[in-house]
């Protein structure tokens, strides 16, 4: 099955890089985006980054990861998004967009005719999350928050989606696991657990961290979330998880 977002395809067995317009109402922006379309047939996953300014993190990894994957090592169609939210980010502020001092993890799934931050929301959640089988949503510690690894999934009321983000979870390898008790707000992977979509938030870094070592640690827990997923085998060269997972309220 061919991998389409707008003018971005890729067949199967094929990776195809580019960027797509976003109109946010006072400006356009630029997406970039990575399609991997599988030699083999599988789910269709979504990997955001980017999504706020100040967190270098999930913009390096998912790059990285990106480049390691190819498409004849996947099942299923791969949608990675380094960086989600391009006024935040390229404008180096945080949980903020200098557009109009919105926090987009907030807002979704955004408004098509709001606000710079809402259409940018609302343009994430029609081009890429809405129709995903699962999604993962990457965030670090900007420079003035100092926060330990943790992964956060929501409780909706339907026992399989809640099963199916707990299991996610589980997969990403941290000890701390953080759930909410309903599927309400603004943020990304609730507003996709309100669509049906399994979906969870990943927390690597803290302080603006850019060290190679937590770059390669969330890497790490991507290549184990891709595997839980079915989207590849199990990779060896992963660090083995070393903790158990705790889930907390």
């Amino acid at each position: 099955m061919t991998l389409t977002i707008g003018p971005l395809r890729a067949e199967p067995g094929q990776k195809t890089r580019g960027s797509l317009p976003a109109d946010l109402g006072t400006t356009t922006v630029d997406v970039p985006l990575i399609l991997v379309n599988g030699s083999r047939p599988g789910p269709k996953i979504v990997i955001t980054g980017g999504v706020h300014g100040g967190e270098f993190i999930p913009v390096d990894a998912t790059t990285r990861l990106a480049g390691l994957l190819e498409p004849d090592e996947v099942a299923g169609r791969l949608v990675i998004c380094p960086v989600a939210n391009p006024p935040a980010v390229y404008g180096g502020r945080l949980n903020i967009s200098p557009l109009d001092g919105v926090n987009i993890n907030r807002v979704f799934p955004g408004d098509k005719d709001g606000g710079p931050t809402d259409r940018m929301a609302a343009w994430l959640f029609e081009h890429l999350i809405d129709g995903a089988d699962a999604y993962v949503d990457l965030h670090s510690g900007g420079i003035d928050q100092l926060l330990l690894d943790f992964v956060g999934y929501r409780l909706t009321g339907d026992a399989e989606l809640d099963a199916k983000n707990k299991a996610m979870a589980h997969a990403v390898g941290y000890e701390r696991v953080i759930f909410g008790t309903s599927a309400d707000g603004g943020n990304s992977h609730a507003a996709a657990n309100r669509q049906g979509i399994p979906a969870i938030l990943v927390e690597t870094g803290q302080l603006g961290d850019r060290d190679p070592a937590t770059v390669r640690r969330l890497i790490d827990a991507l290549y184990r979330i891709l595997h839980h997923l079915g989207v590849i085998e199990a990779p060896q060269h992963v660090a083995p998880v070393t903790v158990q997972p705790r889930d907390w309220m």
